[in-house]
């Protein structure tokens, strides 16, 4: 019988909610030729939070449109309650329609985390900024209180918005 210690057992679970991340910092590599409208080039996970280097490849799909936020609140009603710092609002319900991408996925991932926590009163918080908008390239920061549901929470909301771009 083969032993597996609890230190390698984690390391594998890691690896297993890293596939289909970037390779950055220990991260797994992406697999296949898939050409995604938005994805992330770097991940790092820092203590407390990850860091996300996001490419958003049509500059049409560069921000979110009533369509997408409709479609996202079908699924995620409370995401419009999300606390978010905007010039139009106190709420990301204010600016969800016509955001960047990258704010859709930095709230996205806020969400898959809270659904996923067992902690009833968790707080996640994120940034994000364009880095050179013309290019596509924002960054993204979002915190956690597990990495690897972090990381499993970033796979999905790219995965999500994805699928309504």
């Amino acid at each position: 019988m083969r032993v597996i210690s609890p230190i390698r057992m984690k390391r594998k679970a890691r690896l297993r909610a890293m596939e289909g991340l970037p390779r950055m910092a220990g991260l797994m590599p992406i697999e296949g030729g898939e050409c995604n409208a938005v994805s992330a080039s770097s991940v790092v996970v820092k203590r407390g939070r990850i860091v996300c280097e996001v490419m958003v490849s049509n500059g049409l799909l560069r921000y979110s449109n009533p369509e997408v936020a409709r479609r996202l609140l079908e699924r995620y009603p409370s995401l419009s309650h999300h606390a978010c710092v905007n010039a139009e609002g106190r709420t990301f319900g204010c600016v969800m329609d016509h955001t960047s991408i990258a704010h859709l996925l930095e709230h996205l991932v806020i969400e898959l985390q809270t659904q996923a926590s067992s902690n009833p009163s968790a707080v996640f918080v994120g940034t994000s900024e364009w880095v050179d908008e013309s290019a596509g390239i924002a960054r993204v920061e979002v915190s956690f209180f597990d990495d690897l549901q972090a990381l499993h929470a970033l796979k999905e909301a790219l995965d999500i918005i994805n699928s309504l771009v």
